[in-house]
């Protein structure tokens, strides 16, 4: 089964279908791909780490 065969079939699935078929397709999407934006924030984080290192929990003044 290819992507294009599954488009194709989605044509045959009459009106009144159509909202119940999007609930199962989305039960398939990943939630957790991470976009563009996440992905750069992620390794501008690493680049912060490797740079500048990282805080101890009993170096902060939790006061």
């Amino acid at each position: 089964m290819s992507r294009e065969a599954l488009k194709n079939l989605i044509e045959l699935v009459p009106e009144q279908d159509i909202e119940t078929l999007f609930r199962v397709i989305v039960k398939f999407v990943p939630g957790d791909i991470a976009d563009q934006d996440e992905i750069e924030a992620i390794v501008a984080a690493k680049r912060d780490i490797e740079e500048n290192g990282t805080v101890s929990h009993k170096d902060i003044n939790w006061d």
